[in-house]
């Protein structure tokens, strides 16, 4: 059998739903993964164990020419037990959902200021929303930068992000991208330390500066604040990539300010259908069984995320983008921990990405601004080899404005100027 690690490098996206073909079709199944004995875990029930802090440790899962590159040496990710807890604690405080609204204010009114200016002429959708949430999350967390740094910081965040699939010039730019904002970010937490910046109390930047983290993992933390913000411009992409596609009325009904639940429900879909994270990985302390599989202690573990996602018996008809299967939840519900993991699964006070609700306020926003524009977006499937990846033509999305007032001046918040 081709070992997981070449098809996932040769096929991406497509590569484990290749490899449980290859075993027999099992949602749970033994593979191998950099010649690992691993075992796949594509169900709920394989969700559940992956998230269990008795069976799986992080520490060392990830191979560290991915998790140095996305996270950083020494970042949360790759903790366990109270380590895990205590810096987990942290961004759990600086990602308060109470301290997130200004955040989300400013990323819409900087998307209403952009987007007027959109109107008529064809722009990179994907480039244009890395450097509206860029800068806003810049802003939000304490730090006073000019436009021309903030666009400069917003770019070195998305292209390590863009590394992460191992593409190449790609992963080479991330590369260099990490070294450059380590360097970015000490400077940034030094001066807030040494006092020679004032970032505003309860940001990001001063509470992560509080704290009694050297200075390099103070800096590879803020960067895991930073980093997730922009990275939400991949899923903003394959958002206007649906709304391009679905009817102007269905559209239209996700503009009014009180759509809330509407906004949310398209959302989530764009994140169950939306190729972003393939797979994630932990390594099992002990023995166990899993939906049928013997796990032994020392296994390699892999989330399937995507084939979670896709999973028949849980999302009827899931190739098909159906927003309307989320309407009955106006949050991440605690039945779906395990059978919605587009950004992980389990629980927040566990190893669930604490960014999971602003990824989906930010969305929402991104998805009520594009909602009131018409876009045209030339028709093409993403390339499921490359990872990440973007739909095609999102570099050359034209766009007009409606005939309907837009925007609504119910909803429109300022955008702070910068610089």
């Amino acid at each position: 059998m081709t070992d997981l690690g070449f098809l996932l490098a040769r096929h991406g996206y497509d590569a484990v739903a290749r490899d449980r073909t290859a075993h027999g079709g099992a949602d749970t199944y033994i593979s191998r993964l950099l010649g690992r004995r691993t075992v796949v875990l594509g169900d709920p029930d394989g969700a559940r164990a992956f998230y269990d802090e008795s069976l799986a440790r992080r520490a060392g899962a990830v191979p560290p020419p991915l998790a140095w590159l996305l996270f950083g040496r020494g970042a949360v990710h790759g903790m366990d037990g109270t380590e895990h807890r205590d810096r987990k604690r942290l961004l759990l405080d600086v990602l308060d959902p109470d301290g997130l609204h200004s955040l989300v204010d400013e990323v819409r009114g900087a998307l209403i200021t952009r987007a007027g200016g959109w109107v008529g002429r064809e722009v990179d959708l994907h480039r244009e929303l890395v450097s509206v949430y860029g800068a806003a999350t810049l802003h939000w967390a304490g730090l006073d930068v000019t436009r021309r740094e903030a666009e400069l910081v917003g770019r070195r965040l998305a292209e390590i992000v863009d590394g992460f699939g191992f593409a190449g010039r790609a992963y080479v730019r991330g590369w260099r991208a990490r070294r450059w904002a380590e360097r970015w970010a000490r400077t940034a937490v030094r001066d807030a330390r040494d006092g020679r910046t004032s970032p505003v109390a309860g940001s990001a930047l001063q509470m992560i500066a509080a704290t009694d983290l050297d200075e390099r993992q103070a800096a590879v933390e803020l960067l895991n604040v930073l980093r997730p913000t922009v990275a939400v411009s991949w899923l903003g992409c394959f958002a206007g990539l649906a709304l391009a596609s679905v009817p102007a009325e269905e559209r239209a009904r996700l503009v009014p300010q009180e759509a809330v639940h509407e906004r949310y429900a398209f959302a989530q879909e764009v994140r169950r259908t939306s190729p972003f994270v393939p797979a994630l990985t932990a390594l099992a302390v002990r023995g166990a069984e899993v939906s049928g599989v013997r796990v032994r202690a020392g296994d390699r573990l892999l989330l399937d995320v995507i084939g979670i996602d896709h999973l028949e018996s849980r999302w009827p008809a899931p190739r098909l983008f159906d927003a309307d299967r989320f309407l009955d939840h106006d949050e991440v519900a605690a039945e779906s921990a395990f059978d919605l993991v587009p950004q992980g699964g389990g629980h927040p006070s566990g190893h669930r990405c604490p960014g999971e609700s602003l990824t989906l306020r930010l969305l929402s926003e991104t998805i009520r601004v594009l909602a009131g524009l018409d876009l045209e977006v030339t028709p093409g499937a993403a390339d499921p080899t490359r990872m990440p990846t973007l739909p095609v033509g999102i570099d050359r999305v034209r766009v007009e404005r409606p005939t309907r007032e837009w925007p609504d001046p119910a909803w429109v918040a300022p955008a702070r100027a910068l610089g």
